[in-house]
């Protein structure tokens, strides 16, 4: 077990460190600052959300986008992230130059991600079309802002991707 956690440190090391020395630009700062910008505390798909629930076509939407992602919140802040506490990456590497103010809470898992992947779910289900496609789009510039910033390891993401979309399909299942 110890071996296996020790090649995913490696693992994450080195895609951290490859996205960092490959992607980094400043018009990409810009854009990635803005899409983690949207994530923070769900705010894209808040908005999203209430903007469905103000039309008549799309108000389940609106109502089922804002318990999933209320949902995904609690339980990626409050249950998940204590129970692992693993820390940042930005606050192992304290002297690398932040494009954002440094979380103090735990990395595991990406919440930006679970949120995101969990409201992809439900609008391509509910919605489907542009706005499924559009709400995956989203979400994946979202979670690899995360990684460009390096506020979480790639495994935060992935997991959180994986816990987002599980969470959403649960949600959907559970719908009448």
């Amino acid at each position: 077990m110890l071996g296996c956690i020790q090649k995913l440190k490696k693992i994450d090391a080195s895609i951290l460190n490859w996205v960092q020395a490959h992607t980094k630009t400043a018009a990409m700062d810009r854009v990635m600052l803005f899409f983690s910008k949207l994530g923070d505390k769900g705010v894209i798909w808040i908005i999203y959300a209430a903007i469905c629930a103000c039309n008549a076509k799309f108000r389940q939407v609106g109502i089922h986008l804002t318990m999933c992602v209320s949902a995904c919140a609690f339980l990626g802040n409050f249950a998940i992230k204590p129970m692992f506490g693993r820390t940042r990456p930005c606050n192992i590497d304290r002297g690398r130059l932040m494009l954002l103010s440094r979380p103090e809470d735990s990395s595991f898992p990406s919440c930006h991600t679970m949120t995101s992947f969990a409201a992809a779910v439900v609008t391509a289900w509910q919605a489907g079309g542009f706005l499924g496609v559009t709400s995956f789009v989203f979400a994946s510039v979202i979670s690899f802002s995360r990684v460009y910033l390096y506020v979480h390891y790639p495994s935060d993401v992935v997991a959180g991707m994986a816990l987002g979309i599980a969470t959403g399909s649960l949600f959907i299942m559970s719908v009448p």
